[in-house]
């Protein structure tokens, strides 16, 4: 089971709001809350529950009776026209990143111990085995993904508004009924108080990598879950954290993971030349660096521009 040391991103909802509906999850080995707003919101959480059990019994990396582990052990699996969709959505944004979002690194991930929880440092030997592998893991990009095919199915129903709270992925759905924005604090990777506070309107996902959500240490060295796929090892980019903010929950949860591999430079110039998603950087030493689209109040940080 996947280790969460916190849930972090945390929606911060003003008062006034009372939830018709507020469910709380465990799907995709983590905890998930929905708050739902509208005349169909209990019939809106019981089909997110659905939709979230059928998502995680496909795509399940570590469930031997996933479609996922039929593919990695080679099996001819037909997939409906919607996932197979899904695959070729998640091969098109790793191509985009330059291979920094990898979904093929399922081996990579096992051989740490980040999905037994058996940790360990493997040897170059085994690190370049696991690489020449190339199993699935939609590890990075699944939880985003049902943010996108939740909201698909809340636009079905008469749901007003919702906030969707997928393990620490934040997905809004609709107009709050005040017309002020959704609010999300972005976690200090040290622990503590929010470092700062996003704001969103409308149906948008925002999304945090960080090296603080799954680690192990050592000889007092850390290693985290975030595995840059050049060379096997934890990203050591001088980023803490990513959060993404964009419309579409897959490409923001993908790219939360590339910008994290990348870094600061890379990942600014890969902004630059983007025009769908907007993105915060903590660095290592703990300075918050945003890009100009960012709605960031509550601390200092620097504008990133075009």
């Amino acid at each position: 089971m996947k280790r969460l040391i916190c849930l972090f991103l945390i929606c911060i909802l003003l008062s006034g709001c009372g939830a018709n509906t507020q469910k709380t999850l465990y799907h995709m080995n983590t905890v998930m809350h929905l708050q739902l707003w509208g005349k169909d919101c209990e019939t809106a959480a019981a089909r997110c529950d659905v939709i979230l059990r059928d998502l995680e019994s496909l795509w399940s990396v570590t469930d031997a009776n996933s479609s996922l582990s039929a593919i990695n052990r080679g099996q001819d699996v037909k997939l409906d026209g919607p996932y197979q969709a899904l695959l070729n959505q998640v091969e098109a944004l790793s191509q985009r990143t330059g291979g920094a979002f990898n979904p093929k690194l399922y081996a990579l991930s096992n051989a740490w111990g980040f999905y037994n929880e058996e940790f360990r440092v493997p040897t170059a030997e085994e690190i370049t085995e696991a690489l020449s592998q190339e199993q699935w893991d939609l590890g990075a990009a699944l939880k985003g993904y049902a943010g996108y095919r939740l909201t698909l199915e809340l636009d079905k129903l008469k749901v007003d508004r919702a906030m969707l709270n997928l393990g620490g992925n934040i997905q809004t759905y609709g107009e709050k009924a005040d017309g002020s924005p959704w609010k999300i604090g972005i976690q200090n990777p040290d622990g503590g108080d929010y470092l700062g506070i996003i704001s969103v309107t409308g149906t948008m996902a925002v999304v945090t990598s960080g090296d603080y959500q799954r680690y192990f240490e050592v000889d007092g060295v850390r290693y985290h879950h975030i595995l840059d796929p050049e060379t096997g090892f934890p990203a050591d980019s001088g980023l803490r954290s990513v959060t993404v903010i964009c419309d579409d929950g897959l490409t923001a949860d993908a790219f939360s993971t590339a910008l994290f591999v990348m870094g600061l430079e890379d990942g600014t110039r890969f902004w630059r030349a983007s025009d769908d998603f907007e993105a915060v950087f903590i660095t290592n030493d703990g300075k918050i660096h945003a890009t100009e689209g960012v709605n960031l109040s509550g601390c200092d940080y620097e504008v990133i521009f075009r």
